[in-house]
């Protein structure tokens, strides 16, 4: 079995404060987070492992994934695994639905994130989709996640 070293951290870019966020053990988090990853899209080759919830609308969210996309050496040490967490002052439900149904989500996330562009949002969601988002947004709850971009990163070894 893999020792699992798991630092925990509150990434708050330009915005928020501290004692907003639930206090669960480090392995209760990792569990949780694990129990969505194959939900995550998926960015970098590195080594370690970033989990960053993200709003696609969120100004602080975009600037976030556009710092990775222009560090070429951040995405050579770290995995990040993207999941959208909406914040609701965003409106961004639909719109996360079109990226993940995008035939490359990852392409769909840089053209919107990175690249401003403006995609039409799903008139309707798929119920596949909707419980994708969903199982997402309960872990992130459960977390206690209330600032875009949310950053956990786990740091595994033999």
């Amino acid at each position: 079995m893999k020792l699992i070293k798991v630092l925990l951290f509150l990434l708050l870019l330009f915005c928020g404060s501290p004692g907003y966020a639930k206090e669960l053990a480090t392995s209760a988090t990792l569990s949780l987070i694990r129990s969505i990853e194959p939900l995550a899209i998926q960015y970098g080759e590195g080594n370690i492992k970033a989990y960053v919830f993200v709003d696609p609308k969120c100004p602080h969210s975009r600037d976030f994934i556009s710092m990775i996309y222009e560090n070429e050496k951040m995405r050579g040490i770290y995995r990040y695994y993207l999941f959208f967490y909406e914040l609701k002052r965003f409106n961004s439900h639909k719109l996360i639905g079109s990226i993940y149904t995008a035939s490359s989500p990852l392409q769909k996330t840089l053209e919107v994130m990175v690249g401003g562009k403006e995609i039409a949002p799903l008139t309707s969601i798929s119920p596949m989709i909707e419980e994708q988002i969903g199982k997402i947004e309960s872990v992130a709850s459960e977390i206690g996640i209330t600032k875009r971009p949310y950053l956990i990163i786990a740091k595994e070894w033999d």
